[in-house]
């Protein structure tokens, strides 16, 4: 197993203490959740996890639930073992979660002394108010190593960036009205992120803006403040999102196609007025805070059409504000069509449960109002809580008569284990909404 070790100045916990395998591993914090990194390699298995926190713990539970893991308790301890690596959610009532991303060692980790290679010191914060890249560049972070600024990046190809390491955000201060995205990619096509673990937002996590043939895997996100959205999928197409686990207070994944000029950077020109196709997240976890939703396409559609959209063996621990699991917002021109959310697992939501409509709102930049057809739920499972009875709903609303909402399929949709019988058991609120299907 390999542990990091991280600048003393950066926050560590004080309410979580972890080993593996009897080895210490650092328990960083921030003020969501706080955190552990550590690499297992095939014979570190099957490993043991210790978790000792600052309260005897009187339970505790791991999430996602569909990973079957059992903890147990004993000397003031939580104990559970992996069989393999995995990102998790350590949930002991009275405290926040901890976070274990126990992770496989890197792959194909690059050459530090290659000239194509940015990178900064393990064990050391670097400070830089941003940082770009050239053509066939990786920006490598190794485990320990934290950088703190932002990245933009503007049509370059073959970036990459990937390594153990921590791209923190509170370079700037959100309270002083600074609140870049942390990382931009602008049309830079054939982008890999990969590895990294990122904090302490100010806005928005990852722009891939107007970019061919991007690929996100096993990114780590804790975003506190409102805005912090994790993997923003603006006006780009053949893209490829998994294995990431996503904590944000806003939408956790979200396409959106618009001109982000002046949006997120004051006088910098960033139109991303391109259509959206052939978008698949995979085998991702999903927690999404008090703002936005957990899966989202929407709000600017500033384009002819969004099509090809498919959100695949999803975990979403919680959607605990007012946004949706499931969510369609069309505020602009698009056509959205062939949608498909499927084997998805809900362990909490509060407000909304599907949320899709056709609107005008103050983030609607055209005249025209779109379209929604050809969306297909399948296989989901919804761990519905007391709390939810009689208040969780789902809207499916079209504009009027030309703007419609058409063919929603769900299909094998079960609540609590029980199949769905009647559309009435989600509680649904439609109007415009023409071949709303429920199927076995």
């Amino acid at each position: 197993m390999t542990p990091y070790t991280h600048p003393k100045s950066l926050p560590h916990s004080r309410e979580f203490s972890l080993r593996i395998n009897g080895q210490s591993v650092e328990v960083l914090h921030t003020d969501v959740a706080d955190f552990a990194i550590a690499a297992l390699a095939p014979e570190d298995f099957p490993a043991t996890l210790e978790v000792t926190p600052s309260l005897p713990p009187a339970a505790a539970t791991v999430h996602p639930l569909s990973k079957n893991i059992a903890a147990s308790i004993a000397d003031g301890a939580v104990h559970f073992t992996l069989d393999r690596p995995e990102k998790l959610s350590v949930a002991i009532p009275g405290l926040k979660a901890l976070y274990v991303f126990a992770q496989a060692p890197e792959t194909n980790p690059p050459d530090a002394n290659d000239p194509s290679v940015v990178t900064f010191p393990a064990g050391q914060i670097t400070e830089t108010p941003l940082l770009t890249l050239e053509d066939g560049q990786t920006l490598y972070l190794p485990g320990g190593a934290v950088l703190k600024g932002r990245i933009h990046v503007q049509g370059k190809s073959g970036i990459r960036i990937c390594g153990h390491g921590i791209f923190d955000g509170s370079f700037y201060d959100r309270a002083a009205g600074q609140s870049p995205p942390s990382i931009i990619l602008e049309r830079c096509p054939g982008v890999l992120v990969e590895d990294i673990t990122m904090v302490r937002p100010q806005g928005w996590m990852l722009v891939l803006a107007a970019c061919q043939g991007a690929t996100v895997r096993n990114l780590k996100e804790i975003g506190e403040v409102v805005s912090s959205d994790g993997i923003d999928v603006v006006g780009s197409f053949d893209v490829l999102i998994e294995d990431c686990f996503l904590h944000n207070n806003d939408d956790c994944v979200v396409v959106k196609a618009f001109d982000l000029t002046n949006k997120l950077l004051p006088g910098v020109p960033l139109d991303c007025r391109e259509n959206v196709e052939n978008v698949l997240v995979q085998h991702c976890t999903l927690a999404n805070w008090h703002a936005g939703n957990a899966m989202e396409i929407g709000h600017e559609l500033s384009v002819d059409h969004v099509c090809g959209v498919t959100f695949r063996n999803i975990d979403v621990l919680h959607t605990h504000g007012s946004g949706a699991v499931f969510s369609i917002h069309n505020n602009d021109r698009a056509l959205i069509e062939n949608v498909v959310f499927e084997n998805i697992r809900i362990e909490h939501c509060y407000d909304k449960l599907i949320d899709f409509r056709i609107s005008l709102s103050r983030y609607s930049t055209d005249k025209e109002r779109g379209r929604i057809r050809n969306v297909t739920l399948r296989n989901i499972e919804w761990n519905r809580t007391p709390f939810n009875l009689g208040y969780t709903i789902s809207l499916i609303g079209g504009w009027d008569a030309d703007h419609t909402i058409e063919d929603i399929h769900i299909e094998n949709f079960r609540i609590d284990g029980l199949p769905v019988r009647h559309p009435d058991e989600l509680e649904i609120c439609s109007r415009h909404c023409h071949g709303l299907r429920l199927l076995g």
